[in-house]
This record gives structure tokens, sequence and C-alpha cells, in this order.
């Protein structure tokens, strides 16, 4: 079955179901933990942070714009 694979052969080019499922087993085990279980904590985590990420940028330009204003430029 391999050879003819690496051969590339037409008729057994199709993986069965099962070959892939040890990959995604974690990954639904972690959809199912994180939107069943856990949908409102991660959306108020992610809306938090993006908060946070705003509020920082604006500190961190707020010193550059007040000079400006000063200044008149």
């Amino acid at each position: 079955m391999f050879q003819t694979w690496l051969r590339g052969s037409d008729d057994d080019l199709s993986r069965p179901d099962i070959a892939l499922l040890w990959f995604l087993i974690p990954f639904k085990a972690v959809k199912h933990l994180i939107c069943d279980q856990y949908m409102w904590l991660s959306i108020k985590i992610v809306s938090a942070l993006l908060l946070l990420a705003i509020l920082a940028l604006f500190l961190y330009n707020m010193p550059g714009y007040m000079v400006k204003k000063m200044l008149g430029v």
C-alpha cells in the first residue's frame, strides 16, 4: 500500500477517516473545553485584553501628543 502511494497510483489515494484521528482528538477536546464550558469567560478575557491593549497604546502615545500640542506643531 505504501509503495503504491509513492508511485502515484490513482487506485489507492484516499486515506481512511481514522488516519488523522490521533491528531484531531486533542483539538476537539480543547474546542469542547473552551467553547462549551468557558465560552463566556474566554469572551470576557479577550475583551479585557483588547481594552488593556488600547489603554496601553493610549498611555504610550500620550506624551508625544502632549508635547506637540504644547509646542503648537
